[in-house]
């Protein structure tokens, strides 16, 4: 408990802090508003409010990571820890939170008014709760490579994010899948778990990714594009 107040504290030596925590509001309270106000088709299993409540918790991972930039940190007995578990767990605790809240929402959302309505079923309501379990798992291995393999990690972030969104919207796979883990047709209790697993694992991957490149130096464009968005 006492090493995840100090990955906290650290995020106040993190390039372009301010910018990032007032992304990550932004990107929660736009989740919220568009979950609320539906601004997702019913009947789809991409939705927009999951994609923008799934990159809250990334932000984090950048708070942590990139205050090892600065000087003081980098001679730190901490700077291993900044570089690998730290930005994991945090991100982990708050992508796992914001994920709670957007379940919750979703549960009180899907009632037989509800999909009547819409014209949708229990699988298609409760699809989205995968799409943001699949969404935070590709971010997290993103994450990992970010910050050391700043080209590959964009075009990987790129292909897959557009390949999930395409998969989500123009496919019925994540639909299908939703049907069969439902229990009793209405139950998405094994839809939560499966999507929570998928977080847990995307930040274990992540974390074994990050040991791997921790001896890499950390990419003079990530570097330069970071403190170029801080300086304006």
């Amino acid at each position: 408990m006492k090493t995840l107040i100090t990955y906290f504290k650290m995020m106040k030596y993190a390039l372009q802090a301010k910018l990032i925590l007032v992304l990550t509001l932004f990107f929660f309270i736009f989740g919220i508003v568009f979950e609320l106000l539906d601004f997702t088709r019913a009947g789809s299993s991409y939705s927009l409010a999951a994609l923008y409540l799934a990159l809250t918790g990334m932000y984090f991972y950048q708070l942590v990571f990139s205050s090892t930039v600065s000087k003081l940190v980098q001679s730190s007995p901490l700077k291993k820890k900044l570089q690998t578990s730290g930005p994991i767990l945090a991100s982990l605790i708050l992508s796992l939170l914001v994920f709670a809240i957007y379940v919750v929402i979703r549960l009180f959302r899907i009632t037989p008014e509800f999909l009547e309505e819409n014209e949708t079923s229990y699988a298609q309501g409760y699809s989205t709760i995968l799409f943001m379990g699949v969404c935070i798992f590709v971010f997290f291995i993103y994450l990992a490579f970010s910050y050391k393999t700043y080209i590959f990690s964009l075009i990987f972030v790129g292909v897959t994010i557009i390949g999930i969104l395409g998969f989500g919207m123009t496919t019925t796979s994540l639909v299908t899948l939703a049907e069969k883990l439902l229990i009793n047709g209405n139950n998405p209790i094994l839809i939560i778990m499966v999507s929570a697993v998928l977080i847990v694992l995307g930040a274990v991957l992540g974390y074994i990714i990050s040991l791997l490149l921790y001896k890499k130096p950390i990419s003079d464009l990530a570097v330069r594009y970071a403190l170029r968005q801080a300086s304006k």
